[in-house]
């Protein structure tokens, strides 16, 4: 019998070629596979071929590993004290299948509490994933919504797909509804690497805007990317939220006023800076977006951004950056840049090279203290979320002496 992934392969070349410097794309073929429990919950139909091609896959033992992500809503509560109605991706303990979720009390029991973005998927180049999306469905929202019931799907934003596994509903397959689940198998190439991010492509203006996004990250090996070497590294994603909008569409639900949007909230890694700075839900304050180095690391920062129609500028105040990726593709000619634009849907690898003894050097613009820099949004209009200057999308480079 021909090996599976020989037979991948040669179906991906039926579609794809190679030329000049393009890598040769991720591939994602979804399928039907039955639940050995909670049989309420409906499998949308995959390609049979495809099913039969992952029984014999996963009887070998070549799945590395199966997240389920659930859809849902909830509150997040802001550095500020608001709390914000959100929809996204959410998950189990290590991303484990907990069966079908129908109350709000099976969500709040078995899942971690939403946060957007959603937290980042990391998969190894050459090896072979199921990610599995679960509509757990709302809770929060008015019994009359227009927005109780909808569908979602994941769109892997980078991976150049064949369209019937894109995300975009029914081409061929319809998206997920409440008590639905669909899976996906992605077989990375060994040559793939970089940054990306999955969404939800259902009417993409609502369902990204409300939170429905995730960083997704593909490595070959632990601490290397474009055949650089770095010491450590963050995902930064930018984003920004209209919260009175997502509230009407909690109340009402009403989805043709798009153009309504006014973002008064701008985010990092889902935060906002709070000049209070021992406040526990400040950018600064979350291990995830605190950027600590040590004297002479080089420190890897995924930026990635999700907009309505914001553009970001990055721009550390004690640091240039060598940026040698974008969009998932090493750059020929690595360049230096202190203030980087990036608008909705894009990605770039920086590289930091961090200066012996700048755990002892202040910055005079910053004014915290030895070895502390910060790094903002230039675009200053998202530096007043709520209207309120500095609370926005800022967090610091917190250098340390060597241990």
């Amino acid at each position: 019998m021909i090996h599976y992934r020989n037979e991948v392969s040669k179906f991906i070349m039926t579609f794809m070629r190679r030329e000049y410097l393009i890598l040769f794309f991720a591939f994602a073929i979804s399928f039907n596979l039955a639940l050995t429990a909670h049989a309420d919950e409906k499998m949308i139909p995959g390609n049979a071929r495809i099913e039969d091609k992952f029984k014999e896959l996963s009887e070998k033992g070549e799945i590395e590993k199966e997240f389920h992500l659930y859809i849902t809503d909830g509150y997040q509560e802001m550095a500020d004290g608001e709390f914000i109605y959100f929809w996204g991706y959410t998950h189990a303990k290590d991303f484990a299948y907990v069966g079908e979720i129908k109350t709000v009390e099976e969500r709040d029991a078995k899942l971690l509490p939403l946060k957007v973005p959603g937290d980042e998927i990391r998969l190894t180049s050459g090896k072979n994933y199921v990610i599995a999306l679960h509509n757990a469905g709302w809770y929060e929202t008015e019994e009359h919504s227009g927005i109780n019931h909808v569908a979602h799907t994941i769109h892997f934003h980078g991976l150049d797909l064949l369209p019937d596994v894109d995300g975009v509903p029914n081409l061929p397959y319809p998206s997920v509804f409440p008590g639905e689940v669909f899976r996906y198998l992605l077989t990375i190439p060994e040559d793939l690497e970089g940054s990306y991010m999955g969404h939800c492509h259902v009417d993409s203006t609502n369902h990204i805007m409300a939170g429905m996004y995730f960083p997704l990250v593909i490595e070959k090996k632990p601490n290397e990317i474009y055949g650089y070497k770095f010491d450590r590294e963050y995902t930064l994603f930018f984003s920004e939220v209209d919260s009175e909008y997502m509230e009407m569409l909690r109340e009402e639900g009403s989805i043709r006023r798009g153009l309504d949007w006014k973002s008064n909230y701008f985010l990092l890694n889902g935060r906002i800076f709070m000049d209070k700075l021992d406040n526990p839900l400040s950018t600064i304050n979350d291990p995830k977006t605190r950027l600590v180095a040590y004297d002479g690391e080089t420190v890897l920062i995924r930026l990635m951004a999700i907009g309505y129609d914001h553009i970001y500028a990055w721009h550390p105040h004690g640091y240039h950056g060598l940026v040698i990726g974008t969009d998932g593709r090493k750059l020929r000619s690595p360049y230096e840049k202190d203030t980087l634009l990036i608008g909705s849907g894009e990605r770039y690898d920086i590289l930091y090279k961090i200066p012996d003894f700048s755990s002892k050097r202040k910055c005079l613009s910053c004014n915290i203290g030895a070895g502390i820099s910060i790094a903002h949004d230039h675009n200053l209009r998202a530096m007043v979320s709520t209207g309120i200057y500095p609370h926005g999308p800022l967090t610091i480079f917190d250098v340390r002496p060597k241990e």
